[in-house]
């Protein structure tokens, strides 16, 4: 805790007081200043002594003295609350020790430094989880005071000295909630842990360590205000409805998908705890799914296969080829169909180079010598055989690149072709020149975008 200025200490009560008194009469001050303005003397005094009587209620002496000898009997505090499980069990509430010493791979209540404290129990008590919550700055709030003894705030509950250190001592408890006997409930929840599975020879010698979940109600508050926050701050919304404007400044925006929502306390949030009214009985729950496991497709060269265009290659970029056809079937001669075929294409050819690139980096050098391939393929596919003995002609043909490179161009345009008039028999003299041209130039325009990213896909 920061070192707060003695004066904002000693006004922490008076400031919390002015504010529920403002905030319980703000209707019949309003009132009270019409009644004046219009001259009506009688609904004046009738509003002026029920001011008086509001007054007197939140006065440092009748206020604290009501909050010590009554409300802090009638709230139970924590950050694991029991009715979380069901809002009928009457089992402790517990207050989480975050300085414990757990491993950060567990994500739990200490992963969070929050400054949320949650309580239930009586709801015409619960100004007093008011009064601990109320801020007496940026980072403090009265409950830090409370908890650190600080003298100056403790001086200014009583007059009488005594007294003072007898409430504070009252509300200190109160938080601190120091459980001596647990007490469970027939609506908790309980699971019997076994210490000796493998000792006992019968069940009536088992052992068991008795486990009773509680619900994590501070760290559940913490994930409900972030996710709201990250959904619908302003900067998000605005973002969100700036995306279809054209002269709006276009920023990035958060969606969370797949968020399902838990209701606890039915239409009575505020029956399972403060914390759990101010999210209106809303938990956030977000997705626990077991992963989606693909076949990782490795691209396997047949030694036999003439070419890396055929079947094999067919397969490896069968849902690529498969958006091609999609985008051919659509005859409509719009920009957004001729960009789906193009960044159809574009897939295709990037499944091909990856395959490509597996093949130069994997394969040992000399493979080539062994598989049936053509020369130009080999030249594309087995780099470093160039630097073996005795390759020097393997070599020389590597560096006429213009060569060899126009020849797997031209390979590639007459797989997709041949592929084209396999699935479109109907139409299929209609893939000719124009078609193997188009083929030619989509991969020569992903091969330059390749070299300009410094990845040259022929090296």
């Amino acid at each position: 805790m920061n070192n707060i200025p003695p004066e904002l200490t000693s006004d922490a009560v008076k400031a919390f007081l002015i504010s529920q008194y403002d905030k319980k009469t703000d209707t019949e001050q309003k009132q009270l200043t019409k009644a004046i303005e219009s001259s009506d003397y009688e609904k004046s005094t009738e509003l002026k002594a029920a001011l008086a009587e509001a007054k007197e209620k939140y006065s440092i002496a009748s206020w604290i003295a009501d909050a010590a000898t009554r409300m802090a009997k009638q709230l139970n505090f924590g950050t694991h609350i029991s009715k979380g499980v069901h809002p009928d069990a009457k089992g402790d509430n517990i207050s989480f020790d975050t300085t414990d010493n757990l491993p950060q791979t567990i994500v739990g209540s200490h992963s969070v430094d929050s400054s949320y404290i949650d309580a239930n129990g009586n709801a015409a008590a619960l100004p007093l989880a008011a009064f601990f919550d109320f801020k007496i700055d940026e980072t403090t709030k009265i409950r830090d005071l409370i908890l650190a003894d600080n003298v100056d705030f403790i001086t200014s509950l009583a007059s009488d000295k005594i007294l003072a250190n007898s409430y504070q001592q009252t509300f200190k408890e109160a938080l601190q909630n120091l459980i001596t006997n647990p007490v469970t409930h027939e609506r908790n929840k309980q699971t019997l842990w076994v210490t000796n599975a493998y000792e006992g020879a019968d069940i009536e010698e088992l052992d068991y360590i008795n486990i009773v979940p509680l619900y994590p109600s501070v760290l559940t508050h913490e994930v409900y205000q972030r996710i709201n926050h990250l959904k619908f701050s302003e900067d998000n919304k605005a973002a969100r409805d700036n995306r279809f404007k054209k002269t709006a400044d276009q920023q990035p925006y958060i969606t969370l998908n797949d968020l399902a929502t838990l209701q606890l306390g039915g239409t009575k949030p505020q029956n399972v705890s403060l914390l759990m009214s101010k999210q209106g009985g809303r938990n956030y729950l977000l997705p626990s799914l077991p992963p989606i496991i693909k076949q990782e497709r490795s691209f396997k060269l047949s030694k036999f296969a003439n070419s890396i265009f055929g079947t094999a290659m067919e397969y490896n970029a069968r849902e690529a080829i498969q958006s091609v056809f999609k985008s051919i079937k659509d005859t409509r001669n719009i920009v957004d169909v001729r960009d789906a075929r193009k960044s159809a294409i574009d897939e295709v050819l990037y499944q091909i180079f990856a395959a490509a690139e597996d093949i130069r980096t994997d394969m040992p050098a000399g493979w080539s010598k062994d598989y049936e391939l053509e020369r130009h393929e080999k030249l594309w596919l087995d780099p470093k055989r160039a630097d073996l003995e005795g390759e020097e002609e393997f070599k020389d043909e590597r560096e006429q690149d213009d060569v060899w490179h126009n020849q797997i161009v031209h390979s590639f345009a007459r797989w997709l072709n041949t592929l084209m008039q396999t699935e479109f028999k109907a139409i299929a003299n209609d893939f000719g020149d124009a078609e193997h041209l188009d083929w030619e130039r989509e991969i020569e325009d992903m091969q330059k975008r390749y070299e300009r990213a410094g990845k040259g896909v022929f090296l």
